[in-house]
């Protein structure tokens, strides 16, 4: 079985468990070993220590083949940081990395309207900028340049949601969509609905 790396920040979810558990359960029926944070690192009455958690996510990515990213904005509006560093981690190492989004807006559209009220365009570059006047990225991509460029240069792919669902968070349409893509499992073939 192809080791997969899921990253995400699901570990802080109240309901961690049981989305983690669905979320490996997918990606075994896709023929995949699913490795990464666990779903007890932020809950009690268990309570890891930091370097514990870093040590045991370190070597699961060195042990992964591919590795799967969860980065729909998390506290903010971009995604998560701890994923972000496993993203650059896995890429250094050489794995194929792949990401998704539950939001369907990208990255330089969610800091106009969310960070920054106030929106003017810089007469000598073009390019937008907020009241502070700090250039905003506007490139299109799903998050910062260097996220989507280092998961496609990998050869992987950023699957993105063509709508906001109800409960980004937990909301796991899109990583199914991602995992039938990189098991290449026809677009046909979807799971029991009572199972989502």
């Amino acid at each position: 079985m192809t080791t997969i790396y899921l990253a995400g920040p699901e570990v802080f979810l109240p309901d961690a468990m049981p989305i983690m558990a669905e979320k490996r359960r997918l990606a075994r029926q896709f023929g995949f070993e699913p490795t990464g944070p666990g779903s007890d690192e932020n809950q009690t009455p268990v309570k890891r220590k930091a370097a514990e958690i870093y040590a045991r996510n370190d070597d699961a990515m060195r042990r992964a083949e591919i590795c799967l990213a969860n980065i729909t904005p998390f506290r903010g509006i971009s995604a998560d940081p701890g994923t972000v560093y496993e993203i650059g981690f896995m890429i250094a190492l050489g794995k194929a990395v792949f990401a998704y989004t539950n939001h369907p807006d990208d990255y330089g559209l969610r800091v106009r309207s969310i960070w920054y009220a106030g929106l003017e365009i810089d007469e000598t570059s073009g390019r937008p900028r907020g009241p502070d006047g700090i250039a905003i990225e506007n490139h299109g991509m799903a998050d910062n340049l260097m996220i989507d460029g280092g998961v496609q240069a990998t050869g992987g792919k950023v699957f993105r949601a063509a709508a906001l669902p109800a409960d980004p968070a937990r909301d796991l349409t899109v990583y199914f969509e991602a995992l039938q893509t990189i098991a290449g499992i026809p677009a046909s073939f979807t799971p029991p609905s009572s199972r989502r």
